[in-house]
């Protein structure tokens, strides 16, 4: 069984104000928002290895349908969702979180 993931601080921030930026088109939409970020968590939590290297130790995940990467690091350890970013966000934002 896998090891549940393991978040920094700042991802329940980072959700919120992506959830809350989607709930003003519309309720439905950031409920979708919601539900295709955690599927895509459970995803991590399973095969962490499956995701692509952005910038190592860093992996990044696609949220399907929306703009937005699941940066996270993984170890024999733990893996630790580092943050949830917009695509079009300057990456020194997420490889700030890990310094």
């Amino acid at each position: 069984m896998a090891e549940p993931l393991r978040f920094h601080p700042l991802v329940a921030d980072d959700l919120a104000a992506a959830t809350a930026w989607y709930d003003e088109i519309s309720i439905e939409l950031g409920n979708r928002f919601r539900h295709t970020v955690d599927a895509r968590f459970d995803s991590i939590e399973q095969w962490p290895e499956s995701y692509g290297i952005a910038d190592a130790p860093l992996r990044v995940a696609r949220v399907d349908r929306f703009p937005y990467l699941i940066v996270f690091e993984h170890s024999p350890a733990a893996t630790e969702v580092v943050g949830v970013f917009h695509s079009a966000a300057n990456p020194n934002k997420w490889r700030a979180r890990k310094q």
